[in-house]
């Protein structure tokens, strides 16, 4: 067996990596996944670039950021696998749901209520509102940016933006450091149960096919034997598409309660695999459809649309400037030659919209330019409504 160290953070959407561990894909290829359970998204990036790990759960616009030195010194490596796709929402604080009023099920019909709110905050003379992303490359920070701008809230100027590791956010809510936060299952469910948070917005109400987490490779060994390339691709493959089947999604809970693991209740884990939220503490189970998908290989193969919004963002939000190249660059990131000959196929139909967009028209990766000259310098829509 060859071993391969992997960093991951517990989070539902490292699914396809411990399962693949577990009910023995990897061994079948031949290989021992060594699963290596951090805290914070920097812990990971700088592990595998030194070496440390041989690959890593990562935050999909944090390889594509490292992989370009967006931000950071660049760091070789490639992201044949995505992990999953959706699985986060924009949870607040129950003194920030107070002050903003009951809210209604429709999220942007929220976003008066938040605007009210800050001007209030403001007319006092208190502090804008503070709320959390998981890092500065993360779809949580795009897609609550993308949400506050919809709503023409300046999230540079009219709140707070903080940066705090997924498991660490429902109690920092609870403390009362916070009044809200974006971040990915089951940490938003974690805050419900406390009786600390209410879900305002699952991201597949917002962007229904956002690439959340991707399998990555350090250069070390993507530049080695390509069988073990293979043999990795194919073992996460297994574990996402065993993951995906709803037969299941019990025995993949349980597996991921573990303390070495999520370290989280099983029946909250299974709610969040099977899209069943509860959005109160106290209240029912609604059903969010594809909250979050691990299949293949439609949601496991990488998808440079998918990649070509998030670097959107990235010059959207003042991150990097728009590059001519940033093509070729993430076709050399994502590897999806390495994806198809593990898989089997020759590619999967792109959609017209890779991301689903909902909250924003929709989103045509061949035309950045046009995409990025619907907003303004801040990054906020030209026109809403």
């Amino acid at each position: 067996m060859k071993r391969i160290t992997i960093g991951f953070i517990p989070l539902t959407d490292a699914a396809p990596l411990i399962a693949a561990h577990e009910r023995g894909f990897a061994a079948e290829e031949g290989l021992s996944f060594d699963l290596v359970r951090e805290v914070s998204w920097a812990n990971i990036r700088d592990k595998l670039s030194i070496g440390l790990f041989d690959a890593a759960h990562m935050l999909t616009p944090l390889a594509l950021a490292s992989a370009l030195g967006i931000g950071h010194v660049k760091v070789p490596m490639i992201a044949p696998v995505t992990l999953a796709l959706n699985g986060n929402a924009i949870t607040l604080s129950a003194a920030f749901v107070r002050e903003l009023g009951e809210l209604p099920e429709d999220p942007v019909a929220a976003l008066p209520l938040f605007a009210a709110a800050i001007k209030r905050r403001e007319s006092a003379g208190l502090s804008p509102p503070v709320f959390a992303s998981t890092f500065p490359y993360s779809t949580h920070n795009y897609i609550l940016r993308a949400y506050l701008a919809a709503g023409g809230i300046d999230p540079d100027r009219d709140v707070q933006l903080v940066v705090i590791p997924p498991p660490l956010m429902a109690g920092s809510l609870e403390k009362g450091l916070i009044d809200g936060f974006c971040v990915g299952s089951p940490w938003n469910s974690v805050a419900v149960d406390r009786g600390v948070g209410h879900i305002l917005a699952p991201s597949s109400a917002l962007f229904s096919r956002i690439p959340e987490k991707t399998l990555v490779i350090g250069d070390t060994l993507a530049a080695g034997d390509a069988g073990t390339l293979r043999a990795i691709v194919a073992a996460t493959a297994k574990g996402a598409a065993w993951c995906a089947d709803p037969g299941n999604a019990l025995e993949l809970a349980a597996m991921l309660s573990a303390p070495h693991y999520l370290s989280v209740a099983a029946p909250l884990v299974l709610r969040t695999i099977e899209g069943r939220l509860i959005f109160t503490p106290g209240g029912p189970s609604r059903s969010v459809p594809d909250f979050i998908r691990y299949d293949v290989p439609g949601a496991a193969r990488p998808d440079a649309g998918r990649y070509a919004w998030l670097y959107a963002q990235m010059v959207r939000w003042g991150q990097t400037r728009l590059d001519p190249g940033a093509a070729a660059r993430i076709a050399a990131l994502i590897r999806t030659d390495l994806f198809d000959a593990a898989v089997g196929g020759d590619g999967a139909a792109a959609d017209a919209d890779p991301i689903g967009s909902i909250l924003e028209p929709a989103f045509d990766p061949a035309d950045l330019a046009g995409y990025l000259a619907r907003f303004d310098a801040r990054g906020l829509p030209k026109s809403r409504g």
